[in-house]
């Protein structure tokens, strides 16, 4: 019996080609029963069309609603998140029709801790201000834009996952201290680390540089807002490489405007694709990146090999270890 997998179209580049390679995709090719479809690159929600054609799903871009699935009509058996996070997907609508949900922790853990350091040392370093600089024939204005060194100054951190712990892994000896919170998180377990936790309140105070790294979720939305804001350091810098709605970025932006903390670095927005009116585009104390700095050839091989795997696995009726619900 056949087994349909659609994947992504927003996936593919402009010449039609996988973004992540053909490797990840050999595994599949190998099996007779399997046919690969992908889906159009302009899909923004799955719709019954796709759930009720396909038996697995690789997922990008494109939500998941209450809507993407009629009960009468559905076909879908797994759907593989294309990433760690799964805050497009309802999961109630999933659970109620006993579909399951994967994603690819471990392949983003290194490439978002290397994403959340350059946002840093760019930040830090004032790296677009002074390639502007010399753009623009600016080149005896350099005194005028000193950055900020690191090894006296106390990196924060919000959410202590996989992704938080290989981070402190690789920026840690840059700084003199990196302290964190997240409820979830023993003081024991950080502090093999060599982290400090921390309490929500304090953190803010504290840090010279805080990097949010959590989930996005009710308890997470909008967390980062103007009361947060105004116990940062006025010397310090937000990087978020989260999820964008985890900052109300009103407040954010209000605090950029009356200089209570020297900058911000986002890789994710509240709304996204961001509006070509956003007034964060307008600060030069900013570094905005389309929800992408972590890409790479090698972050995304990984990144569709596990997601790929786990459809496999399921194919195969084997163990499918990352498994959301």
């Amino acid at each position: 019996m056949q087994f349909t997998i659609g994947i992504s179209g927003d996936l593919l580049t402009d010449k039609g080609n996988p973004c992540f390679g053909n490797q990840p995709l050999a595994s599949l090719y190998k099996e007779k029963q399997i046919f690969i479809e992908w889906m159009e690159p302009n899909i923004k929600i799955l719709s019954e069309k796709e759930t009720s054609k396909y038996d697995a799903i690789l997922l990008n871009s494109p939500k998941l609603t209450r809507d993407s699935i009629n009960p009468k009509n559905n076909r879908l058996k797994i759907v593989s998140r294309f990433g760690v996070g799964y805050d497009s997907v309802d999961l109630d609508i999933l659970k109620k029709n006993k579909i399951i949900l994967t994603n690819t922790p471990n392949a983003v853990r290194r490439p978002v801790a290397v994403a959340a350091l350059t946002m840093i040392l760019s930040l830090s370093s004032k790296l677009l201000i002074k390639d502007n600089l010399l753009r623009n024939g600016r080149w005896n204005e350099r005194t005028n834009h000193m950055g900020t060194g690191l090894m006296n100054k106390t990196l924060g951190l919000i959410g202590f996952g996989g992704i938080g712990q290989e981070f402190v892994k690789i920026s840690k000896h840059l700084f003199k201290k990196v302290i964190c919170f997240d409820p979830y998180v023993s003081k024991e377990e950080m502090e093999k680390f060599q982290v400090y936790k921390m309490g929500f309140d304090e953190i803010p105070k504290l840090s010279d540089f805080l990097v949010i790294l959590c989930d996005l979720n009710e308890k997470t939305r909008g967390m980062i807002d103007s009361n947060f804001l105004n116990k940062m350091k006025i010397s310090s810098y937000l990087i978020n490489l989260s999820r964008g709605p985890v900052v109300n970025e009103n407040d954010l932006i209000i605090s950029l405007k009356k200089n209570k903390i020297a900058g911000a670095g986002l890789d994710v927005m509240t709304n996204e694709p961001i509006e070509e009116n956003n007034e964060l585009i307008n600060f030069e104390n900013t570094i905005l990146t389309p929800h992408s700095l972590c890409w790479t050839d090698e972050c995304f091989d990984s990144i569709a090999t596990e997601a790929i795997t786990s459809i496999l696995n399921y194919f195969e009726n084997k163990n499918i270890s990352n498994r959301v619900i």
